[in-house]
């Protein structure tokens, strides 16, 4: 007889963990979806085109009660999908070396906030990322301006993953033997400068 040795339907100690679904207001309250939204991170918004394929950008984000918000532009591809059809997924994940991954796919409507409700949501989202020096440098100050529109995303749904303390993700860590993720050569140059 060949095979593994585990019982019918029983899953090996070291398979991925299946993802959990998440629904209504289970979404914000889930602790991996809440240590997330409180990680400085980039999130991937999708949003669909007009013949239904998927447009999907990374953003800035910051949690507003209910909410997930996002600053964007008013002119951008992801507000004019957005105008046409308010469904959109946001994906946050913190991925590390091996199997040191976790991350949430949330689904949900969105509300485009315009005109004078937009700046405190703008402002909450850039303080996240950038100083208040920051924000008074000229090319950043103008780079900032050309938000001027806040995405609301109310969660509906979401499934999450976690593989931190999974055995596969113990053994790579134990014995050091995942290799470490590589920033692309401008980013390296831009930590390399900022560190320095």
């Amino acid at each position: 007889m060949t095979g593994s040795s585990q019982p019918p339907g029983s899953r090996p100690e070291a398979a991925p963990t299946p993802s959990r679904g998440l629904t209504g207001s289970g979404v914000l309250a889930d602790s991996l979806v809440r240590e997330l939204l409180g990680a400085r991170l980039v999130g991937v918004l999708a949003t669909l085109e007009p013949d239904g394929s998927v447009h999907a950008i990374p953003l800035w984000y910051a949690l507003d009660g209910d909410a997930i918000v996002l600053a964007t532009g008013s002119a951008s591809r992801k507000v004019s999908n957005l105008r046409r059809d308010p469904r959109a997924t946001l994906v946050l994940h913190d991925s590390r070396p091996g199997f040191e991954v976790c991350g949430a796919s949330i689904r949900g409507r969105v509300e485009l906030v315009e005109g004078a409700a937009t700046g405190p949501l703008v402002d909450l989202v850039h303080r996240r990322y950038v100083t208040p020096e920051g924000e008074r440098l000229p090319a950043p100050a103008e780079f900032l301006a050309s938000d001027d529109l806040a995405v609301r995303l109310v969660p509906e749904a979401a499934f999450t993953w976690d593989e931190r303390a999974s055995a596969a993700a113990r053994e790579l860590r134990d014995a050091g033997a995942a290799l470490a993720l590589e920033p692309t050569a401008s980013s390296a140059q831009g930590e390399t400068r900022v560190a320095g």
